[in-house]
C-alpha cells in the first residue's frame, strides 16, 4: 500500500456502551482496507482495551459531559492507537500506568513481561483486580509496543503495532 496513510480522531462520551462500538468500528474499517485480518483483530483489541482503561481509571468529575480522546492513525502497515483521558492529580492509577510500562521495558519481549506478570500474580496474595496485568497482556496479545505519558491533568496511553 506504500504511502497510504489513515486517521480516525474522536472525542468520544465516557460511556461503557461505546467500548464496543468502537472496537467493532476499527476492526471493520481497517478489515475493509488490510488483509490481515488477525492484525485488524489485534487493532481492535487493543483500541478496545485502551478505551476500557480510560473510561475505568479516568477522572469523570470535571465535566457535564465526560469525554476521552481517541485516536487510530498510521501509514502502510504501521499503526497507531492513542486514548487520552483525564485524571485527578496524583492519581494512582496513571502513576501505576507509567510504572507498570517502565517495567515492562526492562523485558526483551512482551512474552517475557507477561509470563513475569502472571507469575507475580500467581504468587501474590492479593486483590487480582489490582494486578495491572491488563496492559501486559495488551502488549502481548496485541503484539505493540506501549507508551504512556502523563501531562496537565490527562494521561495519554499510546500503542504501536504493525497491521
Amino acid at each position: 500500500m506504500g504511502d497510504f496513510n489513515f486517521s480516525i480522531d474522536l472525542p468520544v462520551r465516557s460511556e461503557w456502551a461505546n467500548v464496543d462500538l468502537l472496537r467493532t468500528s476499527v476492526q471493520n474499517c481497517f478489515t475493509a482496507i488490510f488483509s490481515d485480518l488477525e492484525g485488524c483483530h489485534s487493532l481492535a483489541m487493543v483500541t478496545g482495551e485502551l478505551i476500557e482503561n480510560a473510561i475505568k481509571y479516568g477522572d469523570w468529575s470535571a465535566t457535564a459531559e465526560p469525554r476521552f480522546h481517541l485516536r487510530v492513525w498510521g501509514e502502510g502497515r504501521a499503526a497507531r492507537v492513542s486514548v487520552e483521558n483525564p485524571v485527578r492529580p496524583g492519581d494512582r492509577n496513571a502513576e501505576e500506568v507509567i510504572a507498570t510500562l517502565g517495567w515492562m521495558r526492562g523485558f526483551t519481549s512482551t512474552i517475557d513481561a507477561y509470563r513475569a506478570k502472571l507469575l507475580e500474580v500467581a504468587s501474590a496474595d492479593r486483590d487480582p483486580s489490582t494486578s495491572k496485568l491488563g496492559l501486559v497482556r495488551i502488549a502481548y496479545e496485541g503484539n505493540c509496543q506501549l507508551s504512556a505519558q502523563l501531562d496537565a491533568g490527562v494521561l495519554r496511553v499510546q500503542a504501536e503495532m504493525l497491521v
